[in-house]
């Protein structure tokens, strides 16, 4: 399988990079394989012999019918972080139309870095795992804090007089969820919601990640982060990126590591997340 893959990138190297010399691919290895992408490390090497360039890159591979629309998020997403000053990998190529796997994929730069949660586990004193922690919440408080209006097409769509529209949003997105699955039993809990959501309007859009966790932020050696995994990023109500990060690191981590995330957001950014347990 890695050789099929290794092979396929050659070609297209080797047919749709007419500004490179003598491209050549090697050491691909697996990182990660998925229902939404599967994730490749490798080397590329080009130039004369007297003057080779070896770069070590990333390929991501998009699957499912969310795959089109997925590729050029995370590819444009990534670009206007990366002119923002944002740590995230630079993106290199988006292709769609020549894909040789059938399926769009993204090349980007490799991080050489530690994921942060194993960092965390193996931190040998409290204040270290802090300011790790404290590092994590930054990121997320960054994120929420950029300039939401470049990452989006119609910046109209998201400046709207109606505090309640993200919220509204969401639960409609979930109701039509249920009414598809209606043995899942979940349709109560949306009830309840749908009862309450004036309890949570948002007038201020955020930009959002919306898988922001542990294993997607990577340490250099010299204390740099990177945040990656972007697939999914959008402008919302911050609190739904707050939320599902807290739901995951009670899931994986724990409730005492949920309550300092929470804690540490808060005073970093300077008040109360009203309404987050909703």
């Amino acid at each position: 399988m890695k050789q099929d893959i290794q092979g396929c990138l050659q070609s297209y190297y080797s047919n749709f990079a007419a500004e490179m010399v003598k491209p050549q691919i090697s050491n691909l290895d697996c990182i990660s394989t998925g229902w939404e992408s599967d994730i490749y490390s490798f080397v590329l090497e080009q130039g004369v012999a007297n003057q080779p360039e070896r770069k070590e890159l990333i390929l991501r591979i998009y699957s499912g019918k969310e795959a089109p629309h997925r590729s050029v998020r995370e590819y444009h997403g990534m670009n206007q972080l990366h002119s923002a000053d944002f740590p995230v990998p630079q993106v290199l190529l988006l292709e769609r139309e020549n894909s040789p796997f059938g399926k769009p994929f993204v090349i980007m730069e490799k991080i050489d870095g530690v994921l942060l949660g194993p960092l965390i586990s193996r931190s040998g004193t409290r204040d270290n795992k802090q300011e790790l922690i404290a590092l994590f919440c930054d990121l997320l408080l960054r994120i929420h804090k950029l300039d939401w209006r470049p990452f989006v097409e119609d910046v109209s769509k998201y400046e709207t007089d109606n505090p309640f529209e993200f919220i509204d949003s969401e639960l409609n997105k979930k109701r039509a969820l249920c009414e598809r699955c209606p043995a899942s039993g979940f349709l109560p809990v949306l009830e309840w919601l749908e009862h309450r959501r004036d309890l949570v309007p948002c007038s201020i859009p955020s930009l959002v990640h919306l898988d922001f966790h542990l294993t997607n932020v990577l340490v250099r050696s010299d204390g740099s982060p990177f945040v990656i995994d972007w697939g999914q990023m959008d402008v919302s109500d911050f609190r739904f990126d707050l939320a599902w990060t807290s739901l995951l690191l009670r899931m994986h981590s724990g409730m005492k590591l949920r309550d300092s995330v929470l804690q540490i957001y808060e005073s970093l950014a300077g008040f109360q997340v009203e309404q987050i347990e909703f």
